[in-house]
């Protein structure tokens, strides 16, 4: 049933002991009520390519399709703006995956490379650790807590100019074995170790922490900058990984362990 329903039975019901010309006042009522659906009306703004480059799509056009008029030359707004940008980096991602196919498509380690959006993506098949290293000084893969270890893989982000670069490096096993010996309080989740011990940046640049919680699965609780709320580690993992260790331990940073 429409949720609006109820409140517009009642506003009519309302307006039926007036005078004058009822039919008019209730319509007017209800349309000032928002009880009333515009089909002109658009929640957002929509755009479109032209030659010229973003424009909105007019109300009209968005339920038709013929041909929408050139649009008049004034100046971009916000979200015309916005929408230009985006294209003017994911040209700048293809740009630099096109120098980057053509540089390291003679390395014995190079698999491919391509764009996701406004990020390159580079694919590695690593079998010596110090190619790894390599390929880590050569993409200013320089920091440890910017590489995450996965049995199959491991995931470096750097960035090239203003360009974000995802690196997948297959084939390292020694990683694997680094990061378990280094952790000082390892827990695995879906084949990577999580250093329990130290907080977590997300995608998002916020930093997560464990503070000896676990869910009734067992798995660990997490906290974003020491809030009280708190998600699991796979929740966090899946709508905001992958997840990078920060150097500075729990206790540094937080103030001990809470229980």
């Amino acid at each position: 049933m429409n949720k609006n329903l109820p409140a517009a039975i009642a506003m009519v019901r309302e307006l039926l002991a007036g005078g004058g010309d009822v039919a008019s006042t209730i319509g007017h009522a209800l349309d000032g009520a928002g009880l009333l659906v515009d089909p002109e009306r658009t929640f957002g703004t929509v755009l479109r390519r032209t030659p010229q480059g973003w424009a909105p799509v007019a109300p009209a056009t968005q339920h038709v399709e013929a041909e929408p008029a050139e649009p008049e030359l004034t100046q971009s707004t916000e979200l015309e703006q916005q929408a230009t940008d985006w294209d003017a980096a994911c040209e700048r991602a293809r740009q630099l995956a096109d120098s980057a196919r053509t540089t390291y498509r003679s390395e014995p380690d190079f698999v491919g490379v391509r764009t996701d959006g406004d990020t390159v993506v580079v694919s590695l098949q690593i079998t010596e650790l110090s190619r790894w290293a390599g390929w880590m000084a050569t993409l200013g893969i320089v920091e440890h807590q910017l590489v995450t270890a996965l049995d199959y893989v491991v995931c470096g982000r750097t960035t090239i100019g203003d360009v974000p670069v995802s690196v997948l490096a297959y084939g390292v096993p020694e990683l694997q074995l680094v990061a378990q010996a280094t952790a000082r309080r390892p827990y695995r989740h879906a084949g990577l170790i999580y250093d329990l011990a130290v907080g977590h940046k997300d995608l998002t640049g916020d930093t997560w922490y464990f503070h000896g919680d676990y869910s009734a699965e067992g798995m660990p609780l997490l906290s974003k900058d020491g809030r009280p709320e708190r998600c699991t580690l796979a929740a966090v993992v899946d709508m905001l990984g992958p997840i990078l260790p920060v150097r500075e331990p729990i206790a540094a940073a937080q103030g001990g362990e809470r229980g």
